[in-house]
């Protein structure tokens, strides 16, 4: 911003009139910072000032602040609070918790309780209490004497006998530009305000859609996944399933090879032991019926 308290340098304004500034200096107190952070939450966290002067101070913080938001500030030590708004934010340094911002105070005053402040604390204090300084007409300089009428003023006749005449009336001056005055200091406060809360609020819109575009775009691509997740998954229990079909197949048919070769060496096994068993029954009642019955044999055939 223009006027950032914490520039090295003023840089003059237009009609040659430098804008006020004030001494900062090193400073450290507790003051409590209050509002809502980058994601519209709000936060309450006491921390300390590292520098300050009479327009704003550089603190330490552990929320996301961005530049153009609008914070509360209270200095319980002082009794004393204000409002302000970030100008700048540092980056957060390497082992150390949190990050550093730049807070421009909309009303400038005293917040820290700065016991023995510059001297030109004061002069910039009351310089604002008086009000912005009259300007001329650009391009017009104010004229060191005014310009007085060319007429002469006739000088009253006296008579002894009679009262002193009435003198006539002075010359009038020429009418002066009217004076332009800028707004009061409440104005410019509330104008202030004003253009802080919509550059806040349109921050955060900016930021709800971003994180509406962002939370759609997760959203698709899980989806995504989740799709090709379930289609590998149908892939691979189709080839699941085939395979153990096949499997199944392969063992059940050599399942079946299995019990026929079993059933047909039963049955060969069955059908020989029958056999067996039959002959041994036929053979015995053949031996006891050539026992009996001895064969005798054959009578010699004599020759005549």
């Amino acid at each position: 911003m223009d006027n950032n308290p914490f520039s090295q340098s003023a840089k003059p304004q237009e009609g040659g009139v430098a804008r006020r500034r004030s001494t900062r200096i090193e400073f450290v107190t507790t003051v409590l910072l209050s509002g809502k952070d980058a994601t519209g939450t709000p936060f309450r966290e006491y921390t300390q000032t590292a520098t300050v002067n009479l327009h704003g101070c550089k603190l330490r913080t552990s929320y996301k602040i961005v530049v153009g938001m609008l914070v509360n500030l209270e200095c319980p030590k002082a009794g004393t609070s204000g409002k302000g708004v970030c100008i700048r934010v540092w980056d957060p340094t390497p082992g150390i918790a949190g990050h550093e911002i730049a807070v421009q105070l909309i009303k400038p005053q005293n917040l820290w309780g700065v016991i023995n402040p510059p001297p030109d604390w004061e002069i910039v204090a009351k310089s604002m209490v008086q009000g912005r300084t009259p300007q001329t007409e650009r391009g017009l300089p104010a004229p060191s004497v005014p310009i007085m009428a060319t007429a002469t003023i006739p000088a009253p006749r006296v008579a002894v006998s009679a009262p002193p005449a009435v003198p006539a009336a002075p010359p009038v001056a020429p009418a002066r530009e009217p004076v332009v005055t800028g707004p009061t200091t409440d104005q410019r406060i509330a104008e202030l305000e004003r253009r802080a809360t919509r550059l806040v609020e349109s921050v955060l819109d900016i930021m709800r859609g971003q994180a509406e575009e962002l939370t759609r775009n997760s959203l698709e691509e899980f989806r995504q996944q989740i799709d090709a997740l379930i289609q590998d998954s149908e892939i691979r229990m189709r080839q699941g399933l085939m395979q153990a079909y096949e499997e199944s197949a392969s063992s059940l048919l050599n399942l079946k090879t299995e019990i026929m070769d079993q059933i047909n060496s039963r049955g060969a096994q069955i059908l020989r032991a029958a056999d067996d068993g039959l002959r041994s029954k036929l053979a015995t009642p053949l031996a006891a019926g050539e026992k009996a019955d001895p064969v005798k044999p054959p009578e010699p055939v004599t020759k005549k």
